[in-house]
């Protein structure tokens, strides 16, 4: 990580008078020309660096790279995390097709803005080139000669064989995840489908054998752990964590698809996805396995199926996603169905469109595509990316439409309650579609102004001359998230029977209440606490979460459709929190469902702690009732005892909850499975839990990195 500032920082101003896209292309050339290429004794593919622990002058250097204003990262350089590449193209083409297609596009164009586009892509071509060539020549010196070979072949043509396509993988993945993303969190794609013909070729040929391919495996997700740091990212302080601008990949995993379907609905599962699966190492935090589940799966193929349930149980990073449910969702937001099929996750749990779309947040400021913008555009795209109205989230919009409709006397009830709770909704969601037209409006102005590292691994952008983050983009994609829906349907369920059915509190009394965070109103707490929670898979609490999930898609929809026909922007529904649960809970007060003021909302898409009096399945079965055909992402942590599901016969009764849930549609599974005083001891002794790794949301923490705070939040989760 020094000898990467170390170098940009000389490069600085090498290049100042270039446009930004040419720019891009010599700073990387110069870069990857200088940069350490080190093999190692073990390896088997090649792509590492070699850091280290910096002196005072060290670390003084550091900060004042990161605190410049004007370092290569925010002239030139700019990320694009976030996000997938067309990795099928990669593997079929090689980067020798990727250049020839840029410079047949070249010749076509007229234009001088897309002709230094182009220009830029080239030069950043040629730069990974000569960095492979680099790396083949130390492999060489260091007696790696089969290394050597596989390199030098990517030099001259797309990959022949697994093990060189799986190279070049990590060849492109290594270099903007450790070199040019800050916090890339990229989707690696579904390579399980991609490198499956090269495999099979090997394969049948008998130039590979399941052993060596699985070897080729285990390397390529030890590269990916590698070029982790310590620490979690939401949450995390400067004693427990590394930093992204020390480490830029430092808590950003990347996610690697398997199995699923294809464009037509048809199973992709192959001999490569088992094996993939089967080399899933538990103690990595990287890469996140997303495992594309459809209905029936299980049957299909019950060895991958017990496969990916005993990793599950191990804690491996890994998830489970019901593709019928996230290929609906994409469907009625708007996507035609042979793209909602193709979408791929990333982040920390997040669906997206897949090599063609651009996550709007994701691109590099608008000033940067369209300086000449006015001051009051300015100012409106300063807050585009929001997914809730207020920093208490959307227990804070229940409350002020709560307080609203008590100084409404005629419309004080459960369908007035409702109505400006929607109404705040769908006024949000008008205003953060705005914004997000203008700022596609800003960078569609000059849309070959801004070349970044993804515009070279996409088809669009090369054939148009024009950035995926402006015009080249088939979809403008941001996520919407519900986030916290069980401690908003609580709050719904709370009011409605206290107030409207029972008539056991006024509406005064209750907001008399949580404004004195309960104090001095013992009744009270003691009646809000009682009332049926979501999770219990009681009648009330499954009315008003289901009620609410409902009209919730349905605003949304009502409201994003419009956007998605004319403009191609995609609201993406999801029921994700990431951490903000704890967060927007620190900042809000009390609320009607019991929560004290400060403690955490609802995790995600799972209930409030303590709240699934019914146990596992009784979760399980009150989560079916939500319409998770309309949510294309929404992780449920699934934090379970290893005593449960013990030995042979405890994993078959897991497999068969898993299965049963996913097959009657549920939507997502992520699974912590840890022994309490396990956690404990490691509260106490982390040196000797140097790798206990727990969920956290769409990816692993390791546990003794963690601040004491999501320490015990993690252990409330265990024990709930």
């Amino acid at each position: 990580s020094f000898q990467r500032i170390k170098i940009f920082a000389s490069l600085k101003d090498k290049y100042a008078s270039m446009p930004q896209p040419e720019r891009f292309g010599h700073i990387m050339y110069d870069f990857l020309s200088q940069v350490d290429v080190p093999v190692a004794d073990n390896d088997v593919i090649a792509g590492r660096y070699v850091d280290q622990t910096l002196n005072e002058e060290e670390e003084k250097f550091f900060r004042e790279f990161t605190q410049d204003q004007n370092n290569v990262y925010k002239t030139s350089v700019f990320d694009t995390g976030h996000c997938t590449l067309d990795w099928e193209d990669l593997i079929n083409s090689g980067l020798t097709g990727l250049k020839k297609r840029a410079e047949d596009s070249l010749k076509l164009k007229t234009q001088e803005d897309k002709k230094i586009f182009l220009r830029g892509a080239i030069k950043f071509y040629d730069a990974v080139i000569n960095f492979i060539n680099r790396y083949a020549d130390n492999a060489l010196r260091c007696g790696k000669s089969e290394i050597a070979a596989v390199l030098r072949s990517l030099t001259q043509g797309a990959p022949e064989s697994f093990k060189a396509a799986v190279q070049l993988c990590w060849i492109v993945a290594f270099i903007d995840c450790a070199y040019i993303t800050y916090n890339p969190t990229l989707s690696v794609g579904r390579l399980d489908r991609y490198l499956y013909p090269l495999y099979k070729k090997d394969i049948e040929s008998g130039k590979l054998n399941r052993e060596e391919a699985k070897a080729i495996i285990l390397d390529y997700y030890c590269k990916h752990n590698l070029i982790m740091g310590r620490g979690e990212h939401q949450l995390g302080d400067d004693a427990t964590t590394t930093g992204f601008s020390r480490i830029l990949n430092f808590d950003a995993p990347q996610y690697l698809a398997i199995a699923g379907t294809d464009e037509f609905g048809k199973p992709v599962v192959n001999d490569l996805t088992l094996l993939m699966a089967e080399s899933i190492v538990p103690r990595f935090k990287n890469p996140v396995f997303v495992v594309r589940y459809y209905e029936g799966m299980a049957d299909d193929y019950p060895e991958l199926w017990s496969v990916i349930c005993k990793k599950a149980l191990e804690s491996s990073s890994l998830m489970i996603y019901n593709d019928n449910d996230v290929i609906s969702a994409f469907s009625s937001a708007g996507v035609p169905e042979a793209d909602a099929r193709n979408y791929e996750h990333f982040g920390c749990n997040w669906a997206g469109l897949g090599k063609d779309s651009c996550w709007m947040f994701s691109a590099p400021f608008s000033d940067k595509f369209c300086p000449e913008m006015t001051q009051k555009e300015r100012e409106e795209l300063k807050v585009h990316y929001m997914c809730t109205n207020s920093s208490g989230g959307w227990v804070e919009d229940f409350t002020e439409a709560l307080k609203k409709v008590a100084r409404e006397s005629d419309n004080c009830n459960i369908e007035g309650l409702y109505a400006e709770f929607l109404n705040r909704l769908r006024n949000f969601l008008r205003i953060k579609l705005e914004r997000i037209k203008l700022e596609l409006s800003v960078r569609n102005r000059h849309p070959s102004a801004i070349l970044t590292f993804g515009d070279c691994f996409r088809v669009p952008p090369i054939l148009t001359a024009t950035a995926n983050n402006a015009s080249a983009a088939k979809y403008h994609f941001e996520i919407q998230s519900f986030m916290c829906l069980a401690s908003v349907a609580d709050c719904f369920t709370a009011v409605d029977y206290l107030v409207f059915r029972n008539r056991k509190l006024s509406v005064e009394k209750l907001l008399e209440a949580i404004d004195a965070n309960f104090e001095g109103y013992d009744d009270v707490l003691a009646m809000c606490r009682n009332v049926e929670k979501f999770g219990s898979d009681g009648d009330l609490s499954n009315y008003h979460a289901v009620r609410l999930a409902n009209e919730y898609l349905r605003v949304l929809r009502e409201e994003a459709l419009p956007y998605a026909e004319k403009y191609r922007i995609i609201l993406m529904p999801s029921l994700q929190s990431d951490t903000h649960n704890i967060k927007m809970g620190e900042r809000f007060g009390a609320s009607v469902d019991g929560r004290l003021k400060g403690q955490p909302f609802s995790l995600n898409s799972r209930p409030q702690l303590g709240s699934c009096t019914g146990g596992l399945t009784g979760m399980l079965d009150a989560l079916l009732h939500l319409p998770f055909r309309g949510f294309a992402s929404g992780s449920l942590n699934l934090d379970v005892q290893p005593s449960m599901f013990g030995g042979e016969k405890g994993e078959k009764l897991f497999e068969s909850i898993l299965k049963t849930y996913f097959d009657k549609g549920g939507l997502h599974v992520q699974v912590t499975c840890q022994d309490v005083s396990e956690l404990l001891d490691a509260q106490i002794h982390p040196e000797n839990h140097r790798d206990l790794t727990v969920r956290v949301t769409g990816y692993s923490g390791i546990f003794v990195d963690m601040t004491k705070a999501v320490q015990d939040y993690v252990i409330a989760r265990m024990k709930n």
